[in-house]
């Protein structure tokens, strides 16, 4: 792909793009991958990304807040997405074979059952919610940060956290002395 982008445009623009899109690679395929839940969709995700992003590289460049205005164009890619493909699970049914059987109570087995449950608790939510709960809870952005992303007041943003949260305890039929119990753990 780099010899076609360097003959299309020439190396000075795909240098330039490089340089500023390369320090944020990982972070965008962590979080695209939080949003889709599969490794497939996340490297789509990202790569529909990074050509829209080459396209409007000079826009890119004038970013005051790179790493704000990279995130703002993944959030609003996957909106798209999730918007035309809302009937589509954001998790893929393992296969039999891949099925680890109940009986194991090995700590490996019990973080993948836990991983399993975050993704399809993270399924039940609206792209907005899962996006926010996403880049808050476990990537931890600040408020302030999501509300210059997300293009939201953030008083608004904490209203839509707390109902997704609320949401993902009555999915996980989690009381408060549970949830305070797994924190002190």
């Amino acid at each position: 792909m780099n010899k076609v982008v360097s003959l299309l445009f020439g190396n000075n623009k795909q240098q330039s793009f490089e340089q500023i899109v390369e320090p944020y690679l990982n972070l965008m395929f962590k979080v695209a991958y939080q949003y889709t839940g599969n490794t497939e969709d996340a490297e789509d995700l990202v790569q529909e990304v990074l050509a829209e992003l080459f396209k409007n590289l000079t826009k890119l460049q004038q970013a005051e807040k790179t790493k704000a205005w990279i995130m703002r164009c993944l959030y609003n890619k996957f909106v798209d997405q999730y918007r035309q493909q809302k009937s589509r699970p954001l998790i893929d049914s393992l296969d039999d074979e891949q099925q680890i059987p109940l009986t194991q109570a090995t700590p490996e087995h019990e973080l993948l059952l836990t991983h399993q449950q975050v993704l399809a608790g993270l399924s039940q939510l609206n792209s907005n919610q899962r996006a926010l709960v996403t880049m808050h809870d476990i990537n931890g952005y600040t408020l302030v940060e999501l509300a210059e992303i997300m293009q939201k007041p953030v008083g608004t943003l904490k209203s839509d956290l707390h109902r997704a949260r609320a949401k993902l305890k009555i999915l996980f039929n989690l009381q408060p002395s549970d949830i305070q119990s797994r924190h002190c753990m």
